[in-house]
């Protein structure tokens, strides 16, 4: 089997593992050295698995790609409790199984609710998947906003 991890994408700005998944509008490309940055190996496919779960599910569908993205979006005005986290945890299975650069999901675990006023309704979640064709797993973290 050949390592998936070998391809080039553009590199993006704004978009980083931690940053709020409602932070969509600071995305952008990344230049380096007057051209157009890329992103390559286990850099590429951090990328590649934030944007799909930052996406929502069908908004790609006009371009051919109905079934690219999450259902986290539906998640917005939930609470942060136990079922939260269970259905934030499902849409994420759902959403890294149709990447085909993963080959397992690990695990999959969140911080317990903030009390603090300006952060409970911010899910923190940590990701550890095995690429394909790799030893060394990739861990994430993300912080989806509701």
């Amino acid at each position: 089997m050949t390592n998936d991890l070998n391809q080039l994408d553009l590199r993006l700005s704004g978009r980083y593992p931690g940053q709020l998944i409602s932070d969509r509008e600071l995305v952008d490309f990344s230049i380096e050295k007057g051209d157009l940055a890329t992103s390559q190996g286990l850099g590429n496919l951090a990328q590649a698995i934030v944007n799909r779960l930052c996406t929502r599910k069908g908004e790609l569908a006009a371009l051919g790609h109905p079934d690219y993205g999450s259902r986290l979006y539906q998640l917005v005005g939930e609470l942060n409790n136990t079922r939260t986290r269970a259905l934030a945890e499902l849409y994420i299975r759902e959403c890294l199984v149709a990447e085909p650069r993963v080959e397992e999901i690990i695990k999959i675990l969140f911080d317990s609710p903030s009390w603090d006023y300006y952060n409970r309704n911010t899910l923190n979640v940590t990701l550890i998947v095995k690429p394909v064709a790799e030893e060394t797993p990739l861990t994430l973290s993300l912080s989806l906003n509701l």
